[in-house]
């Protein structure tokens, strides 16, 4: 198995950078980050993925994908008849502004 190419002049990706060097979607890194599947660093407000641990995850993903294991995150269930975004009736959005009583 070939490993995927992905820069080897960079020490770390921001995010924006992860997604375009693998193809994956913005939303998918960051719930595997917050899964603890793919380790980041913060430094300063932005947050890095170390080359090596992008790469791992890659790695470790084309050895799970056969099984399914790597799917939609677990905790965000997928309701039948639902977006995947709320809309403001479904979620406990509320506004900033507050009201005047």
């Amino acid at each position: 198995m070939s490993e995927p190419a992905i820069s080897q002049d960079k020490l770390a990706f921001r995010i924006d950078e992860a997604v375009k060097a693998t193809g994956l979607g913005r939303t998918f890194l960051y719930e595997r980050i917050a899964s603890g599947d793919l380790p980041s660093i913060k430094v300063g407000t932005r947050r890095l993925i170390l080359r090596q641990e992008l790469m791992n995850f890659l790695l470790r993903s084309s050895e799970t994908t056969s099984n399914g294991s790597l799917g939609p995150a677990k905790h965000l269930p997928k309701r039948s008849g639902t977006s995947d975004v709320p809309s403001r009736d479904q979620s406990n959005w509320s506004s900033p502004i507050q009201s005047r009583t």
